[in-house]
């Protein structure tokens, strides 16, 4: 196997030089070098990748429990928020309603507000999509998670209006 001495040992100029004469690699440890260097930078980006999402998911949280403070303050009654994702950076929040809240008069400027929410929040690693769903006596949470919506938001205040109905 040829060294990196043997491959710069050539007389012609140009040519290249060892810059330390007191080492040389085969052609092996390079490609192994090379190898565990890839193994790590996967290893760092995989953790990254996972830092990002953990705080996704925790500004997911935020922003829902901003949007249904907001609701609330409107005289709006959400019955539960949803989290879908895809991917660490795209992020899906539905909050459901009854459906007599969704058809009053004024929950139609609900939509702004969350139009403006997204507006505020989207950036280039974390995109946030805010939807309604109206909800009746024949809702299925069973059906919410079959569309992709795995995670459920657990508050307090949400809880207690459930309890009531």
């Amino acid at each position: 196997m040829d060294t990196i001495t043997d491959l710069t040992e050539s007389k012609t100029v140009p040519a290249w030089i060892p810059t330390r004469k007191d080492e040389t690699f085969t052609s092996d440890d390079l490609i192994d070098a090379y190898l565990h260097g890839k193994k790590d930078a996967f290893a760092t980006a995989q953790r990254l990748a996972q830092d990002k999402f953990n705080a996704n998911i925790e500004k997911s949280k935020d922003i829902t429990v901003n949007l249904l403070n907001i609701l609330r303050d409107n005289n709006f009654t959400p019955i539960d928020a949803y989290l879908r994702f895809n991917g660490f950076d795209y992020f899906e929040i539905m909050v459901t309603i009854p459906e007599d809240d969704f058809t009053a008069d004024g929950f139609s400027e609900m939509y702004d507000v969350i139009s403006g929410i997204e507006d505020r929040n989207n950036e280039k690693y974390y995109e946030v999509f805010i939807s309604f769903c109206p909800v009746n006596e024949h809702f299925e949470e069973l059906i919410v998670s079959s569309d992709g919506y795995l995670l459920k938001l657990l508050d307090n205040d949400t809880q207690r209006t459930r309890s009531a109905q």
